[in-house]
């Protein structure tokens, strides 16, 4: 039985939110959308629904199926892009192979809702991710038609450019950091000093997203909640600069009336279930030969602290 469902959720930056769209000289510029505004157009931050839809979804759910079905080192360049990219249509597509489908959806819950690509046939997906919008004054219209009735406070929100603050780092060498460590006498090679820079959103911003699943199954459903646990137990970040400590968000659904464990616990179930027949897939539409899967690992520790906090209002 198929419903649809929409996750709603609010993320708060921990950190500076660093989601470049291009660069100009030595600065990376913030990935911004045009907005209208009374005042007339403005250009607001913004994450992008495929950078959600990877970091939040798609890398940690199959990193997750991958360590579970021991197939680290297993699989092909081609499988593994299929699988943390979505693959490419390298071989043409000129027929379509629905047996081939079912059992993709059926083996592969989080792949029914991603989609891919196989080398030589598309692979539809059904899940709708959102474009994060910041929480600020050029975007109040736009929020209040998504959120709730009475989430948003009367008063205004801060403007966007107030939001975003200019970043610098500086690249270091080992002639100013370790002097005592290098060989005596002149030491050849340039110098390693570089200066960079950006933008950021700052800490203590906020956005919306989100997710629909039209008609989807629970254990679907439960493919997307446990990613999203995975992720934020991971760490929960976007955007780049995560080594020097960017990107971090913690993530509230809203509203959220959903059985969450239960979903979960049913997908796990099922992928566990599943594993022998998933893995002989993966082998057969890529010609390859069947990855021998290492001993099953220990069963993941129980992520709910870690759902709490994503759940929280």
């Amino acid at each position: 039985m198929s419903e649809s469902y929409t996750i709603l959720c609010l993320s708060e930056a921990l950190s500076p939110i660093t989601h470049m769209a291009r660069s100009e000289g030595n600065e990376a510029l913030i990935a911004r959308e045009p907005v209208v505004t009374p005042r007339g157009v403005a250009w607001v931050p913004v994450l992008s629904g495929n950078q959600l839809r990877h970091k939040l979804v798609r890398e940690p759910g199959f990193r997750w199926l991958i360590q579970e079905y021991g197939l680290a080192g297993q699989l092909s360049l081609k499988q593994l892009n299929f699988l943390f990219h979505g693959g490419a249509l390298t071989d043409g597509g000129a027929t379509e192979d629905l047996a081939r489908v079912v059992e993709w959806q059926r083996l592969f819950p989080l792949g029914r809702l991603l989609g891919g690509c196989l080398p030589d046939q598309i692979l539809a997906g059904s899940l709708q991710c959102w474009r994060g919008l910041l929480v600020c004054e050029e975007n109040r219209s736009s929020l209040a038609r998504i959120l709730p009735e009475g989430t948003l406070p009367p008063a205004a929100f801060r403007p966007a450019e107030s939001l975003v603050e200019g970043w610098q780092y500086t690249r270091s060498g080992v002639k100013n950091s370790v002097p005592d460590l290098l060989p005596e006498g002149p030491v050849e090679g340039a110098s390693n000093l570089m200066i960079f820079a950006g933008q950021g959103v700052i800490r203590g911003a906020s956005f919306v997203h989100g997710f629909s699943l039209p008609h989807v199954s629970r254990i679907e459903l439960g493919a997307l909640l446990w990613s999203l646990d995975l992720w934020h137990s991971a760490g929960g970040t976007v955007g780049g600069m995560g080594a020097r400590g960017h990107g971090r968000l913690r993530l509230s659904i809203v509203g959220d009336d959903l059985d969450v464990e239960a979903a979960i616990r049913e997908y796990v179930a099922f992928a566990r279930s599943s594993r022998d027949d998933a893995v002989a897939w993966l082998a057969r539409v890529f010609g390859a030969a069947a990855p021998v899967p290492a001993a099953t690992p220990p069963p993941v520790a129980d992520a709910a602290p870690a759902r709490r906090a994503r759940r929280s209002r």
